[in-house]
């Protein structure tokens, strides 16, 4: 039993091997008789067949298994004599398994790429000033406002803006069954709402009926409807219009200011809290970025498809929230997005590695303590208590990733307290 590792590059190692047919054949007759003791076999009472019985019925079936029984004994003494640290399983390259012959292979795998981070302390890193100007803070008021807007009855007509309750009945051609939906909130005007139905609801008053056709086009996102014209009779129950509370010192007291100015203060104060937060943000990343810049490495392929695949699940997710079919793709080129993200993609990785060999070379750790308070910020956000958020970490075994993604916040931390930064 022979086994060569060759090194690919900095991250991939292939692993030669070959089994010869005298150990390979002597592997083969344990696991026949393995077999033998469970074996059903007409003519036989369960486990009594003769082993070159066995051997002839499942000639295919014991070849396979001795042979991964084989590779795996290979695989695993060759991890502990060379102190390998594998990122995931093997795969098999190459594969000779001919009866009566040695078993020959050849197995690739990856490691994380050897690092030693150079110059990571003092690096001059440029941060933006936390700017907030007099339209920002005018924005933010006004949406804290709406918050607090009433919807007011309208006598006259719809117009931008307004708020529409509906009944709405469709036909689609070539459908026997119409749709009927009740109760449905509509807004004038916005993006959201079907440019038909807002040309159409434009001037409504409460109890007008509008039908008209809509012909959607064959991409549609709502697969339902794509490619189809649909005749719509629309009833009209209601206008409202959203009406924002007068900013004053009344309106403050009511949301637990003092006065408007107290208010005032609070949302100027917020917003550069919030843009101090987003430039400090950025610096990060530009001086990790940079660091990562002086000392190129090659990144594992296994991590960057892992993390294309976090990748994938999360642009799922925003589909199917957005009213996709995430069962009807076919419009998607995968691979088109798969090679357009693969940079971000290894960058990620090539981030995670640097702050990994940085936590490890400042001899940075997690305490539980960390973890509870990372348990506790994650609860204050959700509505879920920590105990729950722990009890789902383990059960799902990710644990581990949490605390590695707190080591690595430390990492960044480090490395941007020791930075040189200049605010411009």
């Amino acid at each position: 039993m022979t086994a060569e590792i060759t090194q690919v590059n900095s991250c991939r190692k292939n692993l030669k091997g070959e089994i010869s047919a005298e150990d390979f054949t002597n592997e083969l007759e344990k696991v026949a008789k393995e077999y033998a003791r469970n074996a059903k076999i007409p003519g036989f009472r369960p486990g009594k067949a003769p082993t070159s019985i066995v051997r002839q019925r499942y000639a295919k079936e014991l070849q396979d298994e001795t042979s991964q029984r084989m590779m795996d004994k290979v695989w695993q003494d060759a991890i502990d004599a060379n102190n390998l640290k594998p990122l995931t399983r093997p795969e098999i390259k190459e594969f000779d398994n001919k009866p009566g012959e040695p078993l020959k292979f050849l197995l690739t795998f990856e490691e994380l790429p050897p690092l030693e981070v150079k110059d990571y302390k003092g690096v001059e890193v440029k941060q933006g000033k936390a700017e907030v100007t007099d339209e920002n803070v005018a924005q933010s008021i006004d949406r804290v406002r709406e918050q607090y807007s009433q919807f007011v009855p309208v006598e006259g007509e719809a117009k931008d803006g307004f708020f529409v309750l509906v009944d709405v009945d469709g036909q689609a051609e070539g459908e026997e069954a119409p749709t009927h939906d009740e109760d449905v909130t509509l807004v004038v005007g916005h993006p959201q709402t079907a440019k038909e139905f807002s040309e159409n609801l434009r001037g409504a008053k409460t109890g007008d009926v509008k039908t008209f056709d809509i012909a959607y086009p064959e991409d549609y996102h709502n697969k339902k409807l794509a490619g189809k014209k649909v005749a719509y009779t629309v009833t009209v129950k209601d206008v409202k219009e959203r009406q924002l509370p007068e900013l004053n010192d009344e309106f403050a007291k009511d949301i637990g200011f003092d006065d408007a100015e107290a208010f005032k203060a609070r949302m100027r104060e917020d917003l550069v809290t919030q843009a101090g937060q987003i430039a400090e943000k950025e610096a990060r990343e530009t001086l990790l970025d940079s660091i990562i810049e002086r000392q190129p490495i090659e990144v594992p392929d296994c991590l960057v498809t892992e993390e294309l695949g976090e990748y994938t699940r999360r642009l799922v997710n925003n589909l199917a929230y957005q009213g996709f079919d995430i069962n009807q793709t076919a419009g998607f080129d995968w691979k088109k997005i798969y090679d357009e993200q693969r940079p971000q993609a290894q960058q990620s990785v090539r981030r995670q590695i640097f702050l990994d060999a940085i936590a490890r070379q400042e001899n940075l750790e997690v305490s539980e303590e960390d973890v509870d308070a990372e348990l506790e910020r994650l609860a204050a956000n959700s509505r879920k208590p920590a105990a729950q958020w722990r009890a789902e970490l383990e059960k799902a075994d990710r644990m581990d990733d949490l605390k590695q993604g707190l080591l690595q916040d430390k990492a960044l931390d480090f490395i941007y307290r020791n930075a040189n930064i200049r605010v411009e």
